[in-house]
């Protein structure tokens, strides 16, 4: 008999706490929206890139011959200027300093979200070879 009762009170117990977890009401799961971001766009893509920068991209004096790229990092504003521009990765100072100029003066198509313009970032890279600005089916722009 102290058994039964003792069952009696644990089923009891158990099924208050399965009611009391079951009273909540069900979670409700909240739709989020992703809104597709589109980054910032040089009008007439890749290679209006590449003649933009073959044309504006002034040789400074190097004293040795290096080979690698420069990548520039340019943050786009709302209306497609160039808010700000930093290298990424570097080979000397003075290809540096001329590729952040000619960074500076680009004109973007601004990046958005949804049907909102946004700030955006593009990675323009400077292919550098024996000192000189060279393309040779590199890419120069990367998201």
């Amino acid at each position: 008999m102290r058994h039964f009762i003792l069952l009696l009170l644990l089923l009891s117990t158990a099924s208050a706490k399965a009611q009391f977890f079951f009273d909540f009401p069900p979670r409700q799961q909240t739709e989020q929206r992703r809104e597709r971001v589109v980054p910032p766009s040089y009008k007439g893509g890749e290679e209006a890139v590449k003649a933009y920068l073959m044309k504006n991209f002034k040789q400074p004096q190097v004293k040795e011959k290096v080979d690698g790229r420069i990548v520039v990092a340019v943050i786009v504003n709302t209306k497609g200027n160039v808010e700000d521009a930093q290298v990424v990765r570097s080979l000397t100072k003075s290809l540096d300093a001329e590729a952040v100029k000619v960074c500076k003066k680009m004109k973007f198509k601004p990046a958005t979200s949804g049907k909102k313009k946004v700030r955006g970032r593009v990675d323009i890279t400077f292919p550098i070879r024996n000192g000189r600005l060279s393309f040779f089916d590199l890419p120069t722009t990367e998201v």
